[in-house]
């Protein structure tokens, strides 16, 4: 059947900014545990969306953000329930309403974005037919009308010549054009709101640039409300008017995005402040992470939930669960001591210095890498890619070298070809002076104990039926170094060193949260003693908190085992703090290089000076009192 609905896409919609569209009042969602008994992951949490606005949400991994939103939507997974209270759409409680009229608000009342677009993404279908099975379930027109849309939908979201590329396959576009496919898709039912769920995590900063002024200027255009999850306070602060901050399954904090990000009311909102990176502060500093660990939702507690990692807390925090105040400022905040203060709570305190080691000598050097992907395109005639194009560097013990660049810059490729783990087609490696870009099998053996790595996703990286005393001692095994008895100590000495106890030694990666299974993925880098650590994209996944404790562990381990580091990530900010020396990357060559200060307070190459002026920066806080 054909629709009669008329495109919002192409010009202003008429209503503004002043009737509430979304109410979410009193909402309490739950799972069923392992154990058969629920866990309560979000509760009483309430606010209110108008149309054309734009909100986000923001908390630690676990606090409630995704549940909250997908529970608004009515899309909650596996066991996921609502237990209480009311989402209204429009005056309509989704709630009450059955899965038969859902299935109409999806899509076309509320679209979804969600964060990893590879895993959205059914890799046999074009761009095209993944389009046009959301415009064909809206009931749009025939198989003509809804390519031709499906075309205006791709030009929408910035993918140049849209009608060409309806015709490729999700892996014939860059992370960046498929996170926008994700956009068209979820704007194909032209929706009142649109949520977003950690849609820039995994992308560069120029990429990040480039989605979210997409989506600023989708608000504006079309004036769909948006709802954006993300732990990423500079993303916050260039795209959403509000920001709802939650903990523990509740919101402690909402209010205008520069008065919360300004003067923050709540001590947890400060103290995700002080963790944010900033591209300000100098090489060898620390970054500020919240103490303590999340609540867990299995474990509910009587009183606030921060309690036990807030400095302010007072006996009645224990015992009575505060309720949410509006302030004088027009923030509502969940803590009484706090909004009895008169100053401001704190923003980032002066920088703490690293007590970092002094570079020594070489001890592994590049020089002129090249890698070349080859593979065969249609026609059958063997293609080749160029990653790597004449790369040249050197890295000395004590040192970390930050290397940074777009995706498909070459970073990842270079880390493995370091690591001997893809064989490079041309130019000489060395470690300590010996080559070893041809290593024989001897050789090989200890390249592979001298130098380890630490990957992007410590969910993909462990070995879910292994028990962490096993995924620990594997390179021992595998390398033949030392008996039974000796890795069972070197686990329980290892795991003690990322700041575990040894007793989850016997328990599954599954038990663990993110930062703890990357904390995991660090010490089986470390089990075979390394002199080199090249950590690829290692807090990228991981929220404000959890990046800044294990971008300090690595600084510790670095200090104490006299490691050098190679630190590849996208964050210009956590990398200008961690690095002696940074390496820009582009298009598989190195473009600048230089002290990680010089390279971000004078950059030469423009494409480096591009990659600094894409990094969003929080808006600045007051300085105060230390959380």
């Amino acid at each position: 059947m054909t629709t009669t609905r008329t495109s919002p896409l192409a010009g202003e919609r008429a209503a503004g900014v002043d009737a509430e569209l979304l109410e979410v009042r009193d909402l309490s969602v739950e799972f069923t545990g392992a154990d058969g008994r629920p866990v309560r992951a979000v509760r009483d949490v309430s606010f209110t969306l108008r149309r054309g606005e734009t909100l986000a949400i923001v908390g630690e991994s676990g606090s409630g953000k995704s549940t909250t939103a997908f529970a608004a939507a009515r899309m909650l997974p596996g066991t996921g329930r609502v237990t209480g209270g009311s989402v209204l759409l429009d005056g309509e409680d989704l709630v009450a309403a059955d899965e038969r009229h859902l299935r109409t608000v999806r899509g076309a009342r509320i679209g979804m974005i969600f964060q990893d677009p590879m895993t959205s993404l059914n890799p046999v279908l074009t761009a095209g037919r993944h389009l046009d099975e959301v415009l064909r379930a809206h009931g749009y027109g025939d198989r003509a009308a809804r390519r031709a849309r499906a075309a205006e939908l791709l030009g929408l979201v910035g993918i140049p010549d849209p009608e060409r590329r309806l015709d490729d396959h999700p892996h014939r576009f860059s992370g960046g054009q498929r996170q926008r496919i994700l956009i068209a898709m979820a704007l194909a039912g032209e929706p009142d709101v649109l949520i977003a769920d950690e849609p820039t995590t995994a992308l560069d900063a120029t990429v990040q640039d480039q989605i979210l002024n997409l989506l600023t200027d989708l608000n504006r255009r079309t004036g769909t409300a948006l709802v954006l999850i993300s732990h990423n306070m500079g993303v916050v602060a260039r795209t959403c008017a509000r920001v709802l901050v939650m903990y523990g399954g509740s919101v402690v904090e909402d209010g205008p995005t520069d008065r919360v990000l300004t003067r923050p009311r709540h001590p947890y909102t400060a103290g995700l402040l002080a963790a944010v990176p900033r591209l300000s502060a100098p090489s060898g500093t620390r970054l500020t992470g919240i103490p303590g660990s999340p609540p867990d939702p299995a474990r509910p507690t009587e009183g606030c939930a921060f309690a036990e990692r807030c400095a302010f807390a007072e006996d009645g925090c224990r015992t009575a669960r505060p309720r949410l105040v509006t302030l004088d400022d027009g923030v509502r905040a969940a803590c009484p001591p706090a909004a009895a203060r008169t100053e401001p709570l704190s923003g980032p305190a002066a920088p703490e210095r690293i007590d970092r080691p002094t570079p020594g000598g070489t001890v592994l050097a590049a020089e002129n890498i090249r890698k070349v992907y080859r593979g065969r395109g249609l026609t059958g005639r063997t293609k080749g890619f160029t990653a790597l194009d004449g790369v040249s560097l050197t890295l000395a013990a004590g040192e970390t070298l930050g290397i940074v660049g777009e995706s498909g810059s070459g970073k990842s490729t270079l880390a493995r070809v370091l690591a001997h783990a893809h064989p490079s087609d041309g130019g000489t490696l060395r470690l300590r002076g010996q080559d070893i870009t041809r290593p024989s099998r001897t050789e090989l053996r200890e390249v592979r104990r001298a130098v380890q790595m630490v990957f992007q996703d410590p969910y993909a990286s462990l070995n879910p039926r292994m028990t962490v005393g096993q995924v620990v001692a594997e390179p021992l095994i595998s390398l033949g170094l030392g008996d039974r008895r000796a890795r069972e100590q070197r686990v329980a000495e290892l795991l003690r060193q990322v700041g575990l106890d040894p007793s989850a030694a016997g328990r599954h990666p599954r038990a663990f949260s993110g930062g703890q299974r990357q904390r995991i993925g660090i010490a089986r880098a470390l089990a075979p003693e390394p002199t080199v650590l090249i950590c690829d994209e290692p807090v990228s996944a991981l929220d404000v908190s959890l990046q800044a404790g294990i971008v300090n562990l690595l600084g510790d381990l670095q200090r104490d085992l006299g490691l050098a580091l190679v630190f590849i990530a996208h964050d210009l900010a956590v990398v200008r703090q961690v690095s002696h020396r940074i390496a820009v990357m582009h298009n598989g060559r190195i473009v600048e290089t230089g002290s990680a200060d010089e390279v971000c307070e004078n950059p030469r190459d423009p494409y480096t000076r591009a990659l600094l002026a894409a990094a969003p920066e929080p808006v600045p806080v007051a300085p105060g009192v230390v959380v």
